[in-house]
């Protein structure tokens, strides 16, 4: 499936190439020129936007053919970048092998059944309404970790998950003016601590299934926030989800 980036770097290309051609054909400077040097700066930026925007659109893990096809290319717009602006024959020599194997190589990965996997998904990771903008903090945190998910960076989305509920516990004793019982000499407790309070606590009136699946969440959101040998998979996640998505809604009810 080609999403938006893959056409607009397309479009990107042919337009940066035109003006190339203009410049070499008129012998202006892509450096000094009033007009053609700020096209020329402008298109490449366009152009290198767009093919940092596919890589993100199509992660390694999940689309291991685009991903190997895009790091051929990289190195390709690397060096137009380099040669800018001083040698604007060599950058078009460039854009032409990078054309050729965009027209070639890389669609015929676009175009293939197993790119065709939403990269949006109707679905996120967990209900984006679950915290009410009125807690704008709150909310960024889980549309990044929707976004971590999304994305393929599944050691990021378990450390935002974690971030969350911890933030979400505190907030929860705060509000029923109980702060003092999650402190130590000021401080709040660190997460496992948290986890073993909010479970004991009758006000928080916490479920079986919420009190068994926090502590899953402090060991893979410490595995992809500290762990230098192991990292956090997809389907790690992917068995916390529900569970995890009722004992967020549980927390939530004492902001």
């Amino acid at each position: 499936m080609r999403t938006a980036a893959a056409d607009n770097f397309v479009a990107g290309l042919k337009e940066f190439q035109k003006v190339l051609r203009g410049a070499v054909k008129k012998r202006y400077s892509l450096a000094t020129h009033r007009v053609y040097a700020p096209k020329a700066r402008a298109g490449l930026a366009t152009l290198r936007k767009h093919f940092l925007m596919l890589i993100r659109d199509y992660p390694d893990q999940r689309f291991p053919k685009v991903a190997f096809q895009l790091a051929t290319l990289e190195p390709l717009i690397s060096k137009v970048v380099e040669l800018f602006p001083a040698e604007p024959r060599e950058m078009l020599r460039l854009l032409g092998e990078i054309d050729f194997k965009v027209a070639s190589d890389l669609a015929a990965e676009l175009d293939a059944p197993e790119a065709t996997v939403s990269l949006s998904p109707s679905v996120p990771f967990l209900p984006n309404d679950l915290v009410s903008d009125r807690y704008r903090v709150l909310q960024k945190i889980l549309w990044e970790a929707n976004r971590c998910y999304d994305a393929a960076c599944y050691n990021a989305c378990a450390a935002m998950m974690r971030r969350l509920v911890e933030s979400l516990i505190i907030e929860a004793f705060e509000r029923h003016t109980i702060g003092g019982r999650i402190k130590q000499n000021g401080e709040y407790l660190e997460f496992g601590s948290l986890i073993g309070k909010a479970s004991a606590e009758p006000m928080l009136r916490l479920t079986r299934n919420t009190k068994r699946i926090l502590p899953d969440l402090k060991f893979f959101g410490d595995l992809g926030a500290h762990n230098r040998m192991a990292l956090v998979r997809k389907d790690d996640l992917d068995r916390l989800r529900q569970a995890l998505r009722v004992g967020i809604e549980e927390l939530v009810q004492h902001l």
